[in-house]
């Protein structure tokens, strides 16, 4: 779509919701085939070797506790810096969960996040296709000249934070909120391969 095209809003648009649905995190890693469509501005496979596609981790959160925040500048270059924020609540405080959650420091990670609005306002049957997603972590902007492979330019997620506790009154939230970062040189990209949950739901698989 050209700047030519314009862009009109419709019904659907208007009664879009917020929210997650899940959120997908995997480790980048050195046999990552990653192949980009900049026709369309997405990514049509993210595989772990050739054709072999790439497992992720499925993290719930509480209802209403998840976000993804982009925010793009420009300070005159000619291109922009978005800086995409990852941020979820999970219920809970144990020592399981730490362990999990420790996993994630200091790895090179990108993230999938599944919203809401697969389906148009007035569907009431659950969509199966996760179609409508963003990937964070994974960019095909300001490649190196020697490779066009996403982590080599460091625009990769990362743990920003983990925060929480068990609270000090019987009324408190026990739980903890993860965020994540991603300083991209170009918006996500919408996943548009196959996109497989296991059937135990604490995974899925990209084709």
């Amino acid at each position: 779509m050209a700047i030519a095209d314009g862009m009109q809003i419709n019904c659907s648009d208007l009664q879009a919701v917020g929210g997650t649905r899940y959120i997908a995190i995997r480790q980048h890693t050195a046999t990552d085939e990653i192949t980009f469509n900049n026709t369309d501005h997405t990514i049509t496979a993210i595989d772990e070797a050739a054709a072999t596609g790439a497992n992720w981790g499925v993290f719930e959160s509480r209802i209403e506790s998840s976000s993804l925040t982009i925010s793009g500048t420009n300070e005159g270059k000619e291109f922009s810096t978005y800086e995409c924020t990852l941020s979820w609540f999970i219920p809970g405080f144990t020592t399981a969960q730490f362990n999990q959650l420790y996993k994630f420091d200091g790895d090179c990670l990108m993230a999938l996040i599944v919203d809401n609005n697969d389906n148009p306002s007035g569907t009431t049957l659950p969509t199966t296709d996760q179609a409508h997603n963003k990937v964070i972590g994974v960019s095909n902007t300001l490649p190196n000249q020697d490779t066009n492979s996403s982590d080599r330019t460091q625009q990769w997620c990362r743990l920003q934070s983990v925060e929480g506790g068990t609270g000090a009154a019987f009324s408190d939230e026990i739980g903890v909120t993860i965020t994540l970062v991603a300083t991209q040189y170009e918006i996500p990209r919408q996943y548009a391969g196959v996109i497989t949950i296991d059937t135990d739901g604490l995974g899925l698989a990209t084709t």
